[in-house]
Parts: structure tokens; C-alpha cells; sequence
């Protein structure tokens, strides 16, 4: 079974998510989520972390935390096992309360921490819970937003700066930025293995530093975030071969564009068989048999001389 690749460096900003084991809920009252939060201000303290944005929804939780010094997993590993033990005891309950442990999202800060943040805070919109994100209390939304108290370790100066050079209209600003979110694409749209989301220079970075990383029992796809993404695999191979971007995986048009990015989908992109035979529109069977036959033809350079160029996806 695959363990979850941790990568942690003094500076890194994550997206951290929890939720409950079957269908328990994590928060049933006010205690609990009280409980919660005290649990977090003591991590935040012991760790030193910056606490960007955070939601407390009934069967999991969000939060966005910057950790100067690298020691996320050895916080979240506590408030975790903190909070499970004190529901547990508040709750008379046993057995795991949370489903595995936390994942999360390295992300670039100076790229997507904003957007990540005002995703975390209209979590309550989307899931129903309330029609407006300002009728939910268990959030750092409000204390941006209405300048109402706010815990100490909640870290607003980063986020209200991004938005406004003056106080006076600070918290309008964070409050008009959010309400625009609410049709805006979700910044996981981007996220490059399910894990990262930034561009090709922080990609690179993280690639570099995963490298020095203990990888027996990672999944292969989380250990390479700068592989080229499926969309940058299709138009790399379009424009290699002159053919329409919309005709790439046609295989009766262009059979050689078509073998070519089935290819590198499989190789350069490293998406599963499954994935690749659903976009070729063609069975796994046959996906295999295109991939063996370019790697006995010594790749797809020797076998198409116009691909020469697409081997740096490799």
C-alpha cells in the first residue's frame, strides 16, 4: 500500500484537509468546535506556523498554514490525535474518528494563496450548508471581512495586503473578492499529481527537493509534480505535427499524432492506463500495444523524425 508523500522545507504553504472515518461527523456542537480551535492555536503556537485561512464543516475541516520551520506532519499528527482522543471521551465513542491521515496541497504562495484561501472560506456556500459565507461562524471569513475579533494566531496581514494598499478598505475588499469566487473555477482545476499547484519554476523547485526524499511505497505519480500535463501533452504534440488540436487523438486522421500523444500521455504525463484508453476513446489493450511498439522502435524520435522535438516532455 502507498504511503503520502510529505514534503516539508522552512517556507512551504499547504491546503491541509481532514475528514471523518464512514459517515461520523468531526464537529456536533459548539464544544467540538471550540475544542477544535483551542487544539490549533496550541499546534500553531508549538510549531510556529502562520495561519492563513480555516473552516470547520461537519465532517471535515480546511486550513491553510505556512510553516516557517519544516514540521507540518509533526503538528497535524497531534492536533489530530489530540482531538480524536478528546471527542472520543466527550462522545463515549471508539474506533478511529478520522478517515486515514490528513492530506495536503504544497502550494506557491505568491501564485495561488489567495485564491486557496477564499476557496477554504466559501466551502460553506458550496456544500450547502449556508446561502451566504458570512451565516458561517466557524470560519476566517468574518474576521477579514467585518474586522469582527479574531484569534490571535490568525494571520490576516499577507491576505488583506494582496487586496488593498489602505486599512480603510481592507476588509470591503477581502468581502468583494470572496462574493466574485463564488462562480470563479476552483483552483484545484490546476493541480498538477493531486498534490501541487503552481507554476513550472515551483514545480521544478519541488522536484528537486523530493528527490532527496525516502520514495519506496509513493505512489509514482505524486514523485515527479513537473511532468507535463495531459492538455500540454496534447498541444505539444499538435503543434509538433502540424495537426489541429481537436485532431491529435483522432487515430483514423492521424494515426501518427495519435500514437504519438497516447505515448507520451502514458509516458511523459505518466496518467494510467485506464485514463489514457478513456481519452484515446480505445482499449487499455490497445494503448499497451502502441506504447510497447514505439519503445521497440527505440521511441517516437526514431520512429517519427517530426516528434524529435516532443522527447523533452520525456
Amino acid at each position: 500500500m502507498s504511503r503520502p508523500l510529505r514534503i516539508e522545507f522552512p517556507g512551504a504553504v499547504y491546503h491541509v484537509t481532514a475528514g471523518a472515518n464512514g459517515r461520523q461527523q468531526l464537529f456536533t456542537d459548539i464544544n467540538d468546535g471550540t475544542c477544535f480551535i483551542e487544539l490549533l492555536a496550541r499546534e500553531i503556537a508549538q510549531h510556529r506556523w502562520i495561519c492563513h485561512a480555516y473552516c470547520l464543516l461537519e465532517d471535515h475541516y480546511h486550513l491553510v498554514i505556512e510553516t516557517p520551520e519544516a514540521n507540518l506532519s509533526r503538528g497535524m499528527g497531534r492536533l489530530n490525535m489530540s482531538y480524536s482522543q478528546w471527542f472520543g471521551r466527550q462522545h463515549k465513542q471508539r474506533g478511529h474518528l478520522f478517515y486515514g491521515r490528513y492530506k495536503s496541497i504544497i502550494l506557491q504562495k505568491e501564485r495561488h494563496l489567495l485564491e486557496v484561501c477564499r476557496h477554504v472560506v466559501l466551502n460553506p456556500v458550496r456544500v450547502q450548508a449556508v446561502n451566504r459565507v458570512d451565516h458561517w461562524k466557524w470560519s476566517s471569513y468574518r474576521p477579514l471581512a467585518f474586522e469582527e475579533a479574531y484569534p490571535s494566531w490568525l494571520h490576516r496581514d499577507w491576505l488583506l495586503g494582496q487586496l488593498s494598499s489602505g486599512a480603510d478598505n481592507s476588509a470591503s475588499a477581502w468581502r468583494n473578492y470572496v462574493e466574485a469566487g463564488i462562480d470563479a473555477p476552483s483552483p484545484w482545476e490546476n493541480l498538477r499529481a493531486g498534490h501541487y499547484l503552481g507554476d513550472e519554476a515551483f514545480l521544478n523547485d519541488i522536484t528537486q527537493r523530493i528527490r532527496d526524499l525516502p520514495l519506496d511505497q509513493v505512489a509514482a505519480k505524486v514523485t515527479n509534480p513537473a511532468r507535463p500535463t495531459a492538455e500540454k501533452v496534447l498541444e505539444a504534440v499538435a503543434e509538433a505535427s502540424g495537426i489541429p488540436r481537436k485532431n491529435v487523438l483522432d487515430r483514423k486522421s492521424a494515426p501518427e499524432a495519435f500514437q504519438t500523444a497516447v505515448y507520451l500521455l502514458r509516458r511523459a504525463s505518466n496518467l494510467p492506463l485506464r485514463d489514457v484508453a478513456e481519452l484515446a476513446d480505445v482499449s487499455q489493450g490497445r494503448i499497451s500495444q502502441i506504447q510497447r511498439r514505439i519503445e521497440d522502435n527505440d521511441g517516437i524520435a526514431a520512429l517519427y523524425p517530426w516528434a524529435g522535438p516532443l522527447t523533452a516532455l520525456l
